[in-house]
């Protein structure tokens, strides 16, 4: 009797539970739908940007190397400041440059007194040799002259001269005679002394001589040149034509002496070229910055040795500091994102070091090729790691705070539109750029638009046409099917 009530009381409860759930379902049935989502179509700004991390590094990179060997006094440079072009990065010991310009520079006034010397000699020589060939042609001539004048005898002229010379002997002979005999009979008289007579026989017997000495020169005169003196004089001739010939070729040595001018010239050009080179390594020994920069590394102390870049050592061995200028961004770009980006493109650069602060860039290259383009494909690496592509950004304005090294975060504007109409991307589920929404009319009811999309970023989507500012476009239900959409632009940036 228990068992038979508590089976009555429970289908009683089914069937009251029954009820109740099917007055619910009818009360659901005759509810009204809610009213669609929507969200209007507003005027805006969209842009396409693409976003990385970077590096600051320096566009114009220089070692600065010594080019003289030494022990450093001074570098009065730190890592990270700004030096000028000029201005001293490092002093190299000297000492060991000044003794051997001391030395070469007494070799070179050694070398020019030599060639003052010399040139000296040289000038001499030529006024001797000039003064000796004239003395020598002078001496040819006249021992010609003399041999013709033997060897063609005597003149009529002279002849004529000889008979006068006789003649006069003659008359003065005579008149001796006369006197001698005039005397010789006054002392027989008495008149005149012996010694007067005496006198006078001397003069008779000079006038005899005077007349057979005239009477041998006119007989010698008309016999004509003997042939010792012909022969003699030809001698004369020969001496003085080897005296000529004796002068014109020491005239040859003076090209020797002007060979010595030469080398002496050339003597103390090569001093002088020594000189000079060690001019120039003492000038070496101050280090300075070849252009103007941060100082990015220093790498010797004072007192440190250093080597000579010119000397054959490697180049961690001459470097004393490295240089950058022109700062830049160096970042590297995925391949999906690179095609979005231009040469000339603005950039927006925000660094750790000034929170806060936007810095102003410009892309000023991009990198043909990737930066695995050239690697080995057969390692898996290489074909399965996602192709970068180098990209070069300048900062507009130079900021002190901002340092080689840091890194970078960059934000590359694409391409951007002002005062159009946009839409959330969620109105549009359909991939390309046209296609149809649903739009509230004024009447409250839905109505398909075809649409034409633009520019789209991350969450909107530029509506070229088929909507105005202020339409209500249906966002669809959850349920429908939402399809990819593409945002990675078309030809005009849509």
């Amino acid at each position: 009797m228990k068992k038979s009530v508590k089976t009555a009381i429970g289908a009683v409860i089914v069937l009251a539970a029954v009820a109740a759930a099917g007055s619910r379902v009818s009360h659901n049935l005759h509810k009204p739908a809610p009213p669609p989502r929507t969200v209007p179509a507003a005027l805006g700004d969209i842009s396409v940007s693409v976003q990385e991390v970077g590096a600051v590094q320096p566009v114009d990179k220089v070692d600065v190397r010594s080019k003289v060997a030494g022990r450093i006094l001074v570098m009065p440079i730190e890592a990270g400041q700004t030096v000028h072009a000029g201005q001293l990065i490092a002093m190299v010991d000297r000492t060991l440059l000044d003794p051997q310009i001391q030395q070469t520079q007494a070799q070179l006034d050694q070398a020019k007194a030599r060639l003052t010397q010399a040139e000296s000699s040289y000038q001499l020589q030529l006024a001797q040799t000039k003064w000796a060939i004239e003395q020598a042609v002078a001496g040819l001539a006249t021992a010609k002259a003399h041999l013709a004048s033997v060897a063609a005898g005597a003149r009529p002229q002279e002849v004529a001269q000889q008979k006068q010379a006789l003649a006069r002997a003659q008359i003065a002979l005579d008149d001796a005679v006369r006197t001698q005999a005039r005397k010789q009979a006054l002392v027989v008289k008495g008149f005149v002394s012996q010694s007067e007579a005496d006198t006078s026989q001397v003069a008779l017997d000079t006038a005899r001589s005077n007349v057979a000495a005239a009477q041998e020169a006119l007989s010698l005169t008309q016999a004509g040149p003997r042939a010792e003196d012909v022969n003699d004089a030809r001698v004369g001739v020969h001496a003085a034509e080897v005296q000529l010939a004796t002068a014109r070729a020491n005239a040859l040595q003076d090209a020797v002496r002007k060979s010595d001018i030469d080398q002496a010239r050339g003597n103390v050009q090569q001093i002088a070229g020594n000189l000079s080179q060690l001019e120039v390594q003492v000038g070496d020994t101050k280090i300075s910055a070849p252009v103007s920069g941060i100082v990015l590394k220093k790498y010797r102390q004072p007192g440190e040795i250093v080597q000579s870049a010119t000397t054959g050592f490697s180049d961690a061995q001459s470097i004393v500091a490295t240089l950058g200028s022109r700062l830049e961004v160096q970042v590297g770009i995925n391949e999906v994102d690179v095609a979005k980006i231009r040469v000339g493109a603005p950039v927006t650069i925000a660094v750790d070091a000034a929170p806060g602060v936007a810095f102003a860039g410009t892309v000023t290259e991009i990198a043909p090729a990737s930066t695995n383009a050239f690697a080995d494909t057969s390692t898996a690496s290489a074909t399965t790691s996602i192709s970068k592509f180098s990209v070069r950004i300048a900062f507009q304005k130079y900021d002190a705070r901002i340092r080689p090294g840091m890194s970078a975060n960059v934000t590359i504007l694409s391409d951007q539109r002002k005062h159009v109409v946009v839409v959330p991307l969620e109105v549009t589920p359909f991939t390309g750029n046209t296609g149809k929404v649903q739009v509230l009319n004024a009447a409250g009811k839905p109505e398909d638009r075809t649409v034409t999309l633009g520019l789209r970023d991350d969450t909107r989507v530029e509506v070229k046409t088929g909507l105005g500012a202020g339409d209500k476009v249906i966002v669809p239900a959850p349920s429908v099917e939402r399809r990819t959409i593409d945002i990675s632009g078309g030809p005009d940036g849509g």
